[in-house]
């Protein structure tokens, strides 16, 4: 019968016989074979194939993350070019209309020794003092956002009063929208930092920013704050109690920048 079978077909019947052979000798020896030995030699057969693999894998992952950041650095090249274009015509139209320009901010780096306050930090103190240029009423802010000022100064050492005090007050506006309000820290009906002030037909949304509007003159205008959370009525139901999620981390301060406050606006011990 073998010899009716065309020349394919008793190829491939050799074949199968040869795998039927081979497992069934599997089988019956499989755990007599030296399985440590046989994974050895799999290893360092495969193991070359295996490292090609994950070299050329990395290098596509390279290849597609340098491909990313090109992208971004052009986008960000683009944008900082339009910046400058308004920056130049900002300053040309304050010019024309007699608007006082705005003054630059220096940063000085100071190091955060300690936090203070029950619960929430409501103060800091700074390793830094007078005999460093630090004094009082300087503003303190991280690279996250404003932090506070400096409320006491001594010749190595200084005081932050942190946003989470309940004395602390700056006038700020809510990003875009120009909604003008104060924010502060309340203890009723928890602890949190609020934007005051804000009318109910004033329209702001969670999500958006709060910057210093630079009304109160102590902090320069744009400065981040905090970004809205939660929106609803204040118990006097004439305006909106807004939530605010402070930007720089409070309760994590090691290091910060101060800003130098006008001298006409120090506050002299």
């Amino acid at each position: 019968m073998g010899g009716l079978l065309p020349p394919a077909e008793r190829r491939s019947s050799v074949l199968v016989g040869a795998y039927a052979a081979l497992s069934l000798l599997l089988l019956i020896t499989g755990e007599r074979l030296p399985q440590a030995a046989l994974r050895g030699v799999g290893a360092w057969i495969f193991g070359p194939f295996d490292r090609v693999v994950l070299a050329v894998d990395r290098a596509s992952a390279a290849w597609r993350e340098n491909q990313r950041l090109h992208q971004r650095v052009a986008e960000l090249e683009l944008e900082n070019v339009r910046l400058r274009d308004e920056g130049v015509e900002n300053q040309r139209l304050r010019q024309q209309l007699e608007l006082q320009t705005r003054r630059g901010v220096s940063l000085k780096p100071v190091e955060v020794l300690a936090l203070s306050g029950e619960a929430v930090p409501s103060a800091a103190t700074l390793g830094a003092g007078r005999d460093q240029g630090v004094h009082e009423g300087d503003v303190v802010i991280t690279h996250e956002g404003l932090v506070g000022r400096i409320g006491e100064s001594y010749p190595s050492l200084s005081r932050v009063v942190l946003l989470t005090d309940p004395n602390a007050a700056v006038a700020c506006e809510v990003e875009s929208v120009g909604v003008m309000g104060i924010v502060r820290y309340v203890t009723t009906p928890y602890p949190r930092i609020v934007l005051t002030g804000v009318a109910l037909g004033d329209s702001v949304r969670v999500g958006q920013r709060v910057l210093t509007s630079g009304l109160s003159r102590r902090y320069p205008r744009s400065l981040p704050v905090g970004r809205i959370v939660r929106l609803g009525v204040d118990p006097s139901g004439l305006s909106q109690d807004i939530e605010v999620e402070p930007l720089a981390r409070l309760s994590h301060l090691r290091h910060a920048f101060v800003i130098p406050a006008p001298d006409s606006l120090r506050e002299r011990p």
